[in-house]
Parts: C-alpha cells; sequence; structure tokens
C-alpha cells in the first residue's frame, strides 16, 4: 500500500525528476546509474535491489522517497561501510 509511504522531500522529489530520462515516472537502473559513477559504482545494484520494494524492477516515486528517508541510513553509504568491512585487513598486490 503506497499510501502509507512518506512523501519526498524537496530534493528528493527534485532528484527523481532529474533522473527520469524517459518521463514514465518510474526510474530503472540504467537511470539510477547516473548518479554513482567511478568510487560508487558497487553502489547501484544494492541501492537499486534495497530501493525496489514491490521488486518489479523499477523505482515509483514512493519506492525512491521511502528508501532514502529510512531510519536505517542511506544505501549507498550502507553498502560502502560494507564494501570496507570486508576488504578491511586485505593486502592489497603490489603494496609493501
Amino acid at each position: 500500500d503506497t499510501s502509507i509511504l512518506p512523501i519526498c522531500k524537496d530534493s528528493l522529489g527534485w532528484m527523481f525528476n532529474k533522473l527520469d530520462m524517459n518521463y514514465d515516472l518510474l526510474l530503472d537502473p540504467s537511470e539510477i546509474s547516473a548518479i554513482y559513477l567511478d568510487k560508487y559504482e558497487p553502489c547501484v545494484k544494492p541501492l537499486f535491489n534495497s530501493c525496489d520494494s514491490f521488486k518489479d524492477g523499477k523505482l515509483s516515486n514512493n519506492e525512491w522517497c521511502y528508501c532514502f528517508q529510512k531510519p536505517g541510513g542511506l544505501p549507498c553509504q550502507n553498502e560502502m561501510n560494507r564494501i570496507q568491512k570486508l576488504t578491511r585487513g586485505k593486502s592489497l598486490l603490489g603494496k609493501f
């Protein structure tokens, strides 16, 4: 039931509309990948999966807004923290 989901804060709503390149009022993974480049690239898939509460391969405005207002923190930052914990203590090749 999307009626219980939070309404977007101004900046979140603006970002959703900016990313919706085909104006279908849904975001697909390719539209979301535009915001995470280079060092945040590992976040794209986990971000999308954590936000896609209906598991339909698209994000509605409600799913988008709810995802960034969850009490558990921002999805991309959570994924980057998880990756850092996994790689902490592992030596890199060529590092002395």
